[in-house]
């Protein structure tokens, strides 16, 4: 099956989103006869400047913009709405690629609701109506839709661009639901994210309370700062917080850090290319992020028999999080209820199942399995 890959992203910086693709391309060319092309077309030109990643080299990878930088994107947008005319983002540099590179696709997967009706747009002066649009989103759902001023520009064109797409993965319910709010008969595949197979030993728990953050360093998003104003209410109790990643919030971190008075308890590790392999003991992983695509990082912990303590937030936690057997959730923003699942788990009210069990819920994740969904999707929709 021959497939083109439509995407914002610049896979210049191997983020989760890009391990996610990387993986799933790599493991369907190699185990299930795929071939993949890769449109990437970011919000305007100044973020393509990066070289792309070594690892997605292998790919026929085509990369522009309509826009020269933020500025122009976004008056462009606020142009256009205030005309009420349809956004077609990057539909200029879309349409260029299909005049210029000549791939017999099968299916278009798209990664970013914004680029749906550009895409069936293209393919309707390309007299290509027949190929089929799958829409597969990592988040940019809850993104574009999450902060009202986000909504107010983005609602009208992504309802829009969601009753153009033919199908849909879903890497979670809470995606799927949102899916179905803008297309009730929306076709949807729950497939989920895959999580590489971890086979090594199961990480003990400390005798001291040392809970651990993997992620990257972006308080916008994982909200590290409500974690730390937790953390310091409990400043009289014994427990240790190691954080593993790196970001643009660093230095405000431990700043925050030493103003809470916490810095003896708090250690910044920095960014470690594989960060559970410096983890020699934890009594849990902590994650507090606003919203999610799907946290990988949650699987990844409970496959090494690392319970976990995370938001209850879109999207993807409460498929992951199991209450009271690998960990515990909390309403997202709430930092009462948070601070009371940490303490209970200090002091021993709250327990979480042995890392044998824990470790078990995370197969439904595996490689394999997603694999399989994704592949099964595909081929129904082509044969549809």
């Amino acid at each position: 099956m021959k497939i083109l890959l439509v995407s914002n992203n610049t896979f210049s910086v191997f983020g989760g989103y890009e391990k996610v693709i990387y993986n799933v391309l790599k493991n369907l060319v190699e185990g299930k006869n795929y071939e993949f092309s890769i449109l990437s077309v970011p919000h305007y030109m100044s973020l393509i400047e990066s070289e792309i990643l070594e690892e997605f080299k292998s790919f026929k990878i085509y990369r522009g913009s309509d826009y020269r930088n933020k500025f122009h994107y976004i008056s462009t947008i606020l142009i256009k709405k205030l005309l009420n005319r349809r956004l077609f983002i990057n539909y200029k540099t879309i349409n260029h690629y299909f005049s210029i590179v000549n791939f017999d696709f099968d299916i278009v997967l798209i990664t970013d609701p914004l680029l749906i009706t550009s895409v069936r747009k293209v393919l309707e002066e390309h007299n290509l109506r027949n190929k089929k649009i799958v829409y597969w989103d990592h988040g940019s759902l809850m993104g574009y839709l999450r902060l009202r001023t986000r909504r107010a520009m983005y609602e009208k064109e992504i309802i829009s661009s969601i009753r153009e797409a033919d199908a849909f993965l879903a890497i979670s319910s809470e995606i799927a639901e949102e899916i179905r709010r803008y297309k009730e008969n929306a076709v949807i595949y729950l497939v989920y994210n895959p999580c590489k197979r971890y086979e090594g030993p199961l990480i003990n728990r400390p005798a001291k309370p040392v809970f651990i953050y993997v992620g990257r360093l972006d308080d916008k998003q994982k909200n590290i700062s409500f974690m730390l104003k937790g953390f310091s209410m409990l400043r009289d109790r014994e427990w240790e917080l190691k954080i593993i990643g790196s970001g643009p919030d660093e230095k405000k971190l431990k700043d925050l850090a030493k103003k809470l008075k916490i810095s003896d308890k708090v250690s910044f590790e920095g960014f470690k290319k594989e960060p559970f392999k410096e983890v020699k003991e934890a009594t849990a992983l902590i994650l507090t992020s606003r919203w999610e695509g799907f946290p990988l990082v949650l699987v990844e912990a409970i496959q090494r028999g690392i319970p976990v303590i995370s938001s209850d937030c879109k999207s993807g936690p409460r498929d992951i999080v199991i209450n009271g057997k690998n960990g515990y959730l909390y309403k997202e923003g709430n930092l009462e209820e948070f601070v009371s699942i940490v303490e209970s788990v200090i002091e021993g009210r709250l327990v979480f199942d042995s890392p044998e069990n824990i470790a078990k819920t995370a197969n439904k994740f595996s490689e394999e399995v997603v694999l399989e969904n994704i592949d099964k999707a595909l081929k129904e929709v082509l044969e549809k």
